[in-house]
């Protein structure tokens, strides 16, 4: 007698929504298979992290947003057959207004990047969302992450030449690395049937 097989990994586009850059990054199971770091654009669509700076210009973030979105679809288009049914779900970071002793930051610190969620669930209300957590941010990187997000050394480890931009100032990988951990909750969250509960009545 045979046990039962068990379901194939489902594919997530996880993203990190933020004021200067926002990642994407396609994970099955444990793989991280693509991903890119973008930011906003100024008028004549060059990069420029502070072009949202001005919450109220909303033409700006229009931009941003719609550049955020064209990842998305180009990374999904190029994707077919991955994951449970073919599809690849979107999944993003909840963004909350700041309390407290947070509450001095920016505006545009945590207006812009719930702006972007919200573009994002208009773009696809499947969208699961994840809850806050440190993601991201777990250490060390050889035991929680695969090669793609190590430092390059010799052969091992380093970001595929193959992936999207990676536009952050210095070439952080802290969003990518959140976007990865953002699709892995999202994943788990799907095989408790949130994601059916979330994507119910649309």
């Amino acid at each position: 007698m045979t046990g039962a097989v068990p379901p194939s990994p489902v594919a997530v586009l996880g993203i990190d929504p933020g004021r200067k850059w926002t990642a994407g990054v396609l994970r099955v199971g444990a793989r991280a298979l693509h991903g890119w770091t973008l930011g906003p654009v100024d008028a004549g669509g060059a990069p420029d992290a502070a072009a949202v700076d001005n919450v109220h210009d909303v033409a700006a973030f229009a931009r941003y947003a719609a550049r955020i979105l064209d990842a998305v679809e180009e990374t999904v288009a190029a994707a077919p057959g991955l994951g449970a049914a073919g599809r690849v779900w979107l999944a993003c970071e909840i963004v909350l207004p700041p309390t407290g002793r947070n509450s001095r930051i920016a505006l545009a610190d945590w207006l812009i990047p719930r702006q972007m969620l919200a573009a994002i669930v208009a773009h696809d209300p499947r969208t699961v969302l994840v809850p806050l957590a440190e993601h991201g941010k777990r250490r060390p990187l050889t035991e929680h992450y695969p090669a793609e997000f190590w430092p390059a050394k010799g052969r091992t480890g380093g970001r595929p030449a193959s992936w999207g931009p990676c536009e952050a100032r210095r070439g952080e990988r802290d969003h990518e690395r959140a976007a990865f951990d953002v699709a892995g909750a999202a994943a788990r969250l799907l095989a408790h049937g949130a994601g059916a509960a979330s994507g119910a009545g649309q």
